[in-house]
């Protein structure tokens, strides 16, 4: 679920063949204002303008139970695009229910377009409405400091991942996948296994990182990020240094997922990229360099590399860093990790 002013000039510029993107306007805990883009890329009869029957239902979630609603969905507007036509439509939630790893409230949208009485297309998306941001050097979720602790995954395991029993604090343990270089070069989609990963983790709510391959080309990349926007459970994108340049432009597609960077431990603090919220240090067999006792302006989530992928790593590696804190120069007191991430099996090659 993406967060941003729905009538913005961003809207209109949403790459084809993404048909579907969901965007949280003005919310609160008693009333949030969502809005539908859809693109239908064969339709383009302005003479006819589009009918739509939506409805906007839930909330359903693995972990809690409350009140159903059904909301009619309306269109707000219509327009030809490119080959295509563009709708935004909107709905309005009274006493929301937001996504949290706790409680991955989610709800379903489905539509029906018709012209003449006849249906011209249809479609069916489950949302999860997020409110992720940055205060200070922290990650803020619902109102509250949320501290990331991950392990990484090897895109090979990803397959048997689900099939596994986990336990409650393992589900809500972050994944870190890396994308393949060939990301949405077939039929729009992220490949089955990672789409069914992602559709899991909203499920249980499981945060997880994504690392984009270096040599992605720029051209996928705004369908790419609005198609892991479309996942609550997609807490951060990290970004290749060869990709920094499209860091702005990719801003307005991203909402409240972040967007982030990958630096070495064993240098200065960099200053980041325009467009890049944070970032992750990764630390081989040393505790970081001694400059990073001054806090810089972002967030900043430790990354344990060479070490297992275990849960239990992330205390362990929470423990080595403050114990790094209290050597002489230590950071101030109000300043901490936003996250802890252990293992190396995602390499991007």
């Amino acid at each position: 679920m993406t967060s941003q002013t729905p009538n913005s000039e961003s809207c209109h510029k949403l790459p084809l063949p993404t048909q579907f993107r969901a965007i949280l306007g003005r919310s609160d805990d008693l009333q949030a204002n969502l809005f539908f883009q859809i693109i239908l890329p064969t339709w383009k009869q302005a003479e006819n303008p589009l009918i739509l029957e939506g409805v906007l239902t839930g909330p359903i979630s693995s972990r809690a139970s409350t009140l159903p609603i059904r909301q009619k969905i309306r269109i707000q507007s219509q327009k030809i695009v490119n080959e295509g036509t563009e709708i935004l439509a909107h709905s309005v939630l009274t006493e929301p229910a937001f996504w949290t790893p706790d409680v991955p409230m989610l709800y379903l949208v489905k539509c029906k377009f018709t012209s003449s009485s006849e249906e011209v297309a249809s479609l069916r998306h489950t949302i999860g409405l997020r409110r992720l941001g940055i205060r200070n050097h922290s990650l803020w979720l619902d109102g509250h400091r949320f501290v990331l602790r991950g392990i990484t995954q090897s895109n090979r395991a990803i397959t048997l991942s689900n099939k596994q029993f986990t336990s409650s604090e393992d589900d809500k343990t972050a994944r870190v996948f890396d994308l393949p270089v060939d990301a949405l070069s077939q039929a729009d989609t992220l490949g089955i296994p990672l789409e069914e990963e992602l559709k899991t983790a909203d499920e249980i709510g499981r945060p997880i990182a994504i690392r984009i391959h270096p040599e992605s080309h720029p051209a996928v990349l705004p369908s790419l990020i609005c198609r892991l926007t479309s996942h609550p459970s997609v807490f951060l994108t990290v970004l290749p240094s060869t990709l920094y340049s499209e860091a702005l432009k990719l801003s307005i597609y991203k909402g409240t997922m972040l967007l982030a960077t990958e630096t070495p431990a064993d240098s200065a603090p960099p200053e980041l990229p325009k467009g890049i919220d944070l970032a992750v240090v990764r630390i081989m067999k040393t505790m970081p360099d001694s400059s990073w006792k001054t806090p810089p302006p972002y967030p900043v989530i430790a990354w344990h590399t060479g070490t297992p992928s275990q849960r239990k790593e992330c205390d362990r590696l929470q423990a080595l860093l403050a114990n790094w804190r209290t050597t002489p120069n230590s950071p101030p007191a109000s300043w901490d990790w936003a996250g802890y991430l252990v293992g190396d099996e995602p390499i991007n090659t």
